[in-house]
């Protein structure tokens, strides 16, 4: 329920469709009234030639305001259409993708190759809930810097054309940002902070810290890079994992509401070893789940914490690295894949669930 109340908060500036339904009431209540057929004017004489010239030039602006504003009606109607179309859809999404329907992951899948670009580092990702566009593909090079590229699809992205470019009045640490609705969230480098940026409006919204005790690049995954804070998306929300010293380094998951950034709930010590030592991690299903290696071509998914259960197990799921440094794992819900960054080449990894 949580998600769905989320998913239309998300939605309200793109589909507002109250504020169309009332712009409609007022242009209703603005329509001037008919206007007589000009056809029936008779001229008597010169001067009633000239009165009935400019009668007819201010029906025929009359006439053409009346146009503007029944096209305008039109337009809005055919927007608000769209827009509850739109609303459904994405309603049927989060039905299809809910987290009542979740199970733990029983299998990976071999990675699929779908792009080689970049440094050896970085990370790339759709938006779970596809609000600015269910195909559209961000992309971050290096484990710093403050550039984010937005390609419209697969095949641009995999023809480099770029559709825009953002640059972040602050520069991120590490691979684990990601974006989600309307918004990119990232650790702002080399701070506690995270940065909750708008792609819209192309400004910072707010920024707020997962712990108190939180310092940055104290604890990150063993390939370096500074992921000290790694956000994810699953079926129940915005998650982010990080570690501080009260747990030796051990991994804690903050759930946090994403239009806020305050804190829903947290669980800390859930890893059986520090974040330094393994190679990445994500959440899927409310299941935080720690992958061994990220530089051994075959490894496993070696620890899973349910978060509803508190239960810990070891289901050693097969993992691959096939270009054996793998920097960046993420779920994406919608589409039940793992998106990865494995030495300069763009991955998702299918997923195959329990029963």
């Amino acid at each position: 329920m949580y998600f769905k109340v989320l998913l239309l908060v998300l939605a309200l500036p793109f589909l507002l469709k109250g504020y169309d339904a009332k712009l409609i009431n007022t242009l209703d209540e603005e329509t001037p009234a008919e206007i007589p057929v000009i056809g029936e004017i008779k001229a008597e004489d010169e001067s009633t030639k000239v009165d009935t010239k400019r009668a007819v030039s201010r029906r025929k602006k009359q006439s053409f305001g009346d146009l503007s504003l029944e096209l305008a009606k039109l337009h809005i109607l055919e927007e608000t259409v769209k827009k509850s179309k739109a609303i459904t859809s994405l309603q049927n999404e989060v039905n299809e993708n809910s987290e009542d329907k979740c199970s733990k992951i029983k299998k990976v899948g071999e990675p699929i190759i779908h792009h080689h670009s970049g440094a050896s580092y970085g990370a790339w990702m759709r938006d779970p809930l596809g609000l600015l566009g269910p195909e559209k593909i961000w992309y971050i090079n290096r484990y710093y810097g403050n550039k984010v590229l937005e390609f419209e699809d697969m095949d641009h992205f995999k023809a480099g054309e770029v559709a825009k470019t953002y640059t972040l009045p602050y520069g991120f640490d590490g691979t684990g940002s990601i974006v989600y609705g309307r918004y990119l969230y990232y650790n702002r480098r080399n701070t506690k902070y995270i940065v909750q940026y708008d792609l819209v409006t192309e400004k910072v919204i707010r920024q707020a810290y997962p712990h108190s005790s939180f310092k940055p690049r104290k604890y990150y995954y063993s390939w370096g890079g500074y992921t000290a804070m790694d956000f994810s998306v699953d079926e129940s929300g915005l998650w982010v994992l990080y570690s501080y010293s009260g747990y030796s380094g051990k991994l804690c998951a903050t759930q946090l509401d994403p239009l806020t950034l305050s804190t829903l709930q947290t669980y800390c010590g859930i890893s059986s070893e520090s974040m330094s030592s393994m190679g990445d991690a994500f959440v899927a299903c409310g299941v935080v789940y720690s992958i061994d290696s990220y530089s051994s071509k075959t490894t496993t998914i070696n620890y899973a914490y349910d978060t509803a259960t508190g239960s810990r197990t070891n289901p050693g799921i097969k993992f691959i690295n096939r270009f054996t440094y793998n920097v960046m794992v993420t779920y994406n819900p919608r589409e039940k894949v793992l998106y990865a960054w494995d030495r300069n080449r763009q991955i998702t990894y299918p997923l195959e669930f329990e029963e």
